[in-house]
């Protein structure tokens, strides 16, 4: 089927504040079985470590969606990055995106405007949400995964999005002693 970019930009069937919402908690969720010391740690030297991807996730949520209800961008509540830290400041946010009006679709004709590293982007808002926002509230939550995982916690695709279901022990790849070449 072909990408369509006009219906997935409109936001069709989407409740944002809901789904932002509900992500926030699976990181949460993967944050509690994330011991402290993980927080400190990245997947390469000069990468960001677990605690700073957990808050930029969290500030992504609100960067998204405070400029789409004319709403300002809360300052960040706690300034650390230890577990408690971390877990404080999602919960905050996440407080703060329950107590923003709902909204019911996204205005072409709304331009945002953001750094996205050294580059300053302005677009419209669908485009703004489904291809800058999303994206990124999602790799840092990703981040928080792989770094978890690649330090011995045990998760799985259901801690990432709630749904999945599989086995205690479960592995896609099959032991070493069954493989075949």
């Amino acid at each position: 089927m072909p990408y369509k970019k006009k219906k997935l930009l409109r936001g069709e069937n989407m409740n944002l504040k809901k789904n932002l919402l509900k992500y926030l908690d699976q990181l949460k969720g993967i944050l509690k079985k994330t011991p402290e010391g993980l927080f400190s740690k990245s997947l390469d030297e000069k990468m960001l470590p677990l605690g700073v991807h957990g808050k930029v996730a969290a500030n992504f949520a609100l960067r998204g969606y405070c400029p789409v209800v004319n709403r300002s961008i809360p300052h960040e509540s706690v300034p650390g990055f230890s577990k408690t830290d971390v877990l404080y400041h999602i919960n905050d946010a996440a407080q703060h995106l329950t107590e923003l009006p709902d909204i019911e679709c996204l205005n072409q004709h709304k331009f945002h405007s953001e750094n996205a590293g050294n580059r300053e982007i302005k677009l419209p808002e669908p485009e703004f949400i489904h291809l800058y926002i999303l994206p990124n509230f999602y790799f840092h939550i990703s981040m928080v995964y792989a770094i978890a995982r690649a330090n011995g916690v045990e998760l799985g695709k259901g801690d990432f999005d709630g749904l999945h279901e599989y086995p205690s022990g479960f592995s896609f790849i099959a032991p070493a002693e069954k493989q075949t070449v």
